[in-house]
This record gives structure tokens, sequence and C-alpha cells, in this order.
């Protein structure tokens, strides 16, 4: 493939990959002026995110590198292989439930992404480059299109199109992008991404979400902090401005809650604004942490039922009317295929570890980044949400993985694909 033309593609995968846009089966784009929470189960209704065709069109597109995927090829078969198991053996029969084959199949869906990821070689940072542009022209937007319709928090309505879960799971996708394009493309874009990072500033504070937040502010604490020192700047001058930094956070932090408290589209949001930061604000435990405490004791007591559901997991998964997941992908998965289905994630997060290990020493500064990101997604996020469960987050993450599995190989060279 030519380097225009590989380019190209680089610079359109990584486009979709990001890019918040969903599809419908009984067709068009998503645009619901409603927000949507959950779709109800409906599969010809269920915003599906054009990363899917993403993909498809990237493994085709790249099927010279194919060898490079050999491990994400033998991971996604072993995972495969073990839910099997579990939908044949959990249950006293040989009948596999129908609930259970859908859900197999939606964990397995975003593995797609671990391929699309170790298939890609991109010397030039075209994917973090892309992935900057999309930033840069969808988060203002995103904000001012949100303040137009008088909510501080993010809008999910664009008019001509609506992000589906825009509260759940795209803000902390968008600041782990917003991270690869700063450790990746800073020295080259330095006032783009200056301005850039006052934007995610504000989205991650809109975002109304923890994770997010956190993300973001260790993030920018710690590459920052790193630039000062690498640069030598004074331990005084960087305590002030760090300082400064923080102060400015809490200040923003405090601003954006007394504005959305007073702001009537946002008094009621679901909780998703107000009820989080009224509670915090009040010394008690945030709604949405006390509920998470209480679903994964009921999913827990459910893996630990007996043997067999702990080993293989339940016949069915748990009825959408009581619980539609754990929010937690690992409670979430055990519950429904057992543990013997969570061994291959398990030895995909211990080989990472032991390559990251092995090479420890020859790493560069980008590859540490990248691992800390996947990281985060993999067993922090994914501690708290079910984001390898869902297309457009779960895709995400497993190609920033992929990328870094082909990070770790023997002969690197320079680049996401090194």
């Amino acid at each position: 493939m030519q380097p225009r033309t590989r380019n190209l593609v680089l610079w359109l995968i990584g486009s979709a990959l990001l890019f918040p846009l969903f599809l419908q089966l009984s067709g068009g784009i998503y645009n619901s002026p409603r927000y949507v929470i959950d779709s109800g189960g409906v599969l010809s209704t269920l915003p599906l995110p054009i990363s899917i065709g993403a993909c498809v069109f990237g493994m085709l597109a790249l099927a010279q590198n194919r060898r490079q995927a050999v491990p994400a090829a033998v991971f996604i078969a072993v995972f495969a292989v073990a839910m099997l198991l579990s939908m044949v053996f959990a249950g006293e029969g040989l009948d596999i439930e129908k609930r259970k084959a859908l859900l197999g199949a939606q964990f397995l869906l975003p593995t797609m992404g671990l391929v699309l990821g170790q298939l890609v070689r991109d010397e030039e940072d075209v994917i973090p480059r892309a992935f900057m542009w999309v930033l840069l022209l969808l988060v203002p937007v995103q904000l001012v299109v949100g303040w137009w319709q008088n909510t501080l928090t993010l809008t999910h309505y664009f008019y001509a199109f609506s992000i589906y879960q825009h509260f759940q799971f795209v803000p902390v996708i968008f600041i782990a992008a917003f991270c690869v394009v700063v450790v990746h493309l800073w020295e080259r874009h330095k006032t783009l991404l200056r301005c850039l990072t006052v934007v995610m500033g504000v989205y991650a504070v809109a975002s109304a979400s923890f994770l997010t937040i956190g993300l973001y502010s260790a993030f920018v604490l710690l590459f920052f902090s790193r630039k000062m020192w690498e640069l030598r700047t004074a331990r005084l001058t960087s305590f002030v401005v760090f300082g400064a930094g923080i102060v400015a956070a809490v200040l923003a932090v405090g601003l954006y809650y007394s504005l959305a408290k007073t702001n009537t589209s946002v008094a009621d949001d679901n909780g998703q604004y107000v009820g989080k930061f009224d509670k915090l604000m009040e010394g008690k435990m945030p709604v949405n942490v006390r509920d998470r405490f209480g679903d994964w004791a009921l999913f827990r007591n459910g893996i630990t039922e007996n043997a067999r559901t702990l080993v293989f997991g339940h016949v069915e998964p748990l009825p959408r009317a009581v619980k539609t997941s754990a929010h937690n992908w690992y409670l979430d998965f055990t519950y429904s295929f057992g543990l013997v289905s969570l061994l291959p994630m398990l030895g995909l997060i211990a080989f990472t570890a032991h390559l990251v290990w092995r090479r420890r020493k020859s790493i560069p500064s980008q590859t540490w980044w990248l691992a800390a990101v996947v990281a985060f997604l993999v067993l922090i996020d994914s501690n708290f949400k079910v984001t390898l469960r869902q297309p457009y987050p779960g895709i995400f993450a497993y190609f920033l993985w992929g990328l870094l599995l082909s990070r770790l190989r023997p002969a690197p060279a320079a680049g996401l694909g090194a």
C-alpha cells in the first residue's frame, strides 16, 4: 500500500473510531431529542456506532499485516470457546438460552478493536492527529450547543444527530483519546493542544463523571509535571503552577455546580450532575455510587450461589427488569459466563503486564502513557461500568490495547504502530 493511501486509511479509521455517530438498523442516523438511557434491548432501534464499520473496513484494508494480529486472534478464539463452554455446561441440559447467546455476542463484538489495533502501523502518528481534529471540532460544538439549549451539562442532541450514552461512556473515551493525542503530538502542536487542554477541562467538568474528571486531572497533573521536570523548571514555580491549577479546578467545579443547581434544564437531569454533587457537597455518598454497591452485592451473591454458577455462570442473564448490568464488567461477565470464561481476559491482562515488565527498560515514554491509559480503561473504568461490553467504548478500549501490544513487539519502530 502506498504511504499516502495508507495514511488516508488510518485517518479514516481513527476518525470513525472516535466520532460518536450512531446508526440504527431500523434505518437512518440516530437522532433523538429525547435523552435515551437504555434501548430496552430492541435490536432494531439500538444505536450502533460507526466504529463497527471502521473495524471491518480497517481489517480488510490492513489485511496484509494479519501476522501481527495473531495474539488478538488467539485471545478471541479462546474467549469464544470459553463462553461456549459456559453456555453448554451452565444448565442441566445442552440447550443454549437465546438471551445468553446474544449477550455472548455483545461481549465478543468489541474485541474486533483488538485485532484492528494490532494490524495498525502508524509511524507518522496519523491516528493521534485524527483524534485531535475530531476533539477540536466536536467538543467545542457540544459545549456551545449545550449552552444554547440552556444546559451546563453535556448535551446529547446535535440537531443533525444524537450521541447515545453521552453521559455513561463517551466522555471517558474522549478524555482517553485526548491523553493519546497530547503524549504523541505535544511537541508539534503545542498551541493547539494548550487550547484543547482548556476545552477538555471544561468538557470533563460538564460530563459530571467522576471517572472522567479523575482521568483528566491525573493525566494533566502527571504529564505537565513531567514536562516541567524535563525542562528543569524550578520546584517552587512547579508548586505554584500546580497549586494554582488545583485552586482553579476546584473553583470551576464549584461554579459549575452552583450554576447547574439553579438551571432548570440541569435540575431534572436524572441525577447526572446535581444528584451527584449535591450529595457530595453535603458530605454524603453520591446516589450513583451508593447504587453501585447494591448492584455489586446483587451480582456477587448470584455468582457465588453454588459451584456451578461460580465456574460456568447462570443459565440466563439477570432479567432486564431487575438490572441491565452490574456496573462492573468483571462481575457482569462472571455472573453470566462464570470464572472459566473470565480466564482468557485475565490471561490477556497478565500477558500484557508481562510484556511491559520485560521491556520496561527500553519502552519509550509514549508507550508508557499508552499503557497507563489502557490500564485505566481495562482495570479501573471497567470496574465501575461495563465499558468493554458496549460497542463504542469497548471497541475504542480494545483498539488502544491492540496498539499497545503492537508497540511491545520485539522489533519496535517509531509511532503508534511501533
